[in-house]
């Protein structure tokens, strides 16, 4: 009985953190930390749409916000500065969706355990990553841009 105790102790902080990216990674727009919307609103012009939302990267190291719109991908997260405890956004990468010539998605052996893809996205000869984004919000997102990329 004591053994299954401590699986419940050791599974269940993972099993919240897991409940919450879910919540968080079909995120709508105005679920997003208030930070970000401003930031992304900064980097859009009025005639763009959002069109998906999702994080990426590692969650207990702080996740990438990963925005698509009607024109470009914009991939954000949020740094602290030193000791002060003040955070700041990061524009990791904004992309033109007219330039993207190639998308590419590869799993890794971990990727495959934890149920996740990587994709990059390559501009003129530059390779961009994004990291650790569930297999269905990839697939998504990839099918999302190869349509934009179409048009």
């Amino acid at each position: 009985m004591v053994k299954r105790q401590v699986n419940r102790l050791v599974t269940l902080p993972f099993s919240r953190l897991a409940l919450r990216r879910e919540k968080i990674s079909m995120a709508q727009f105005e679920l997003l930390p208030i930070e970000i919307q401003k930031t992304v609103k900064t980097h859009t012009r009025d005639d763009e749409e959002i069109k998906m939302c999702f994080l990426a990267g590692a969650v207990l190291l702080g996740p990438e916000y990963v925005v698509i719109t009607s024109k470009r991908i914009i991939v954000l997260d949020v740094r602290n500065i030193g000791s002060l405890s003040q955070s700041y956004v990061n524009v990791k990468f904004e992309v033109p969706v007219s330039s993207i010539t190639k998308i590419d998605t590869n799993r890794s052996f971990k990727n495959k355990l934890l149920g996740q893809t990587n994709i990059s996205i390559q501009i003129n000869g530059y390779k961009h990553l994004i990291n650790n984004i569930s297999n269905r919000e990839a697939n998504r997102a990839v099918e999302l841009l190869s349509s934009l990329i179409a048009k």
